[in-house]
């Protein structure tokens, strides 16, 4: 239902944890998150989809932010999202900061997500990495 709307239409990783944002019962809004486990541990976003009917009011940054805040106070460990999308880096967005900006990964390897990557529009556009940071109580 939400991948015809996401840049990357491919599959999602194995250990990917998927949430829905419903509207009187109906599927309105998708976010997957992926544990990264290499040096550091996080959480990072690896899909959020906002149906059209819906984009544009809110939802989307509402279900990124209900997820953070979810994942960041259960685990402790930093949350993240790498973005392009102007309404999140420039949505002037309560609890997150700035951790990298640029082009996306080269995607080096032969990875699936590496060959997403690469044949991606993603790679040519200007992307945004920014952190989770939790309101102290």
């Amino acid at each position: 239902m939400f991948r015809q709307y996401h840049y990357l239409n491919g599959k999602l990783g194995a250990g990917v944890r998927c949430y829905v944002a419903l509207y009187q019962d109906k599927p309105i809004a998708f976010i997957a998150i992926v544990c990264i486990r290499m040096r550091a541990k996080y959480y990072r976003v690896s899909r959020l989809v906002v149906l059209p009917d819906y984009q544009g009011i809110g939802v989307g940054k509402r279900l990124l932010n209900f997820i953070a805040e979810l994942y960041s106070s259960q685990t402790k460990m930093p949350f993240y999202i790498l973005t392009s999308n102007p309404q999140i880096i420039r949505g002037s967005m309560k609890n997150w900061r700035i951790s990298r900006f640029g082009h996306a990964s080269k995607g080096r390897g032969n990875s699936r997500i590496n060959n997403e990557i690469k044949s991606s529009l993603s790679r040519k556009r200007i992307t945004v990495s920014l952190q989770y940071i939790p309101t102290k109580c």
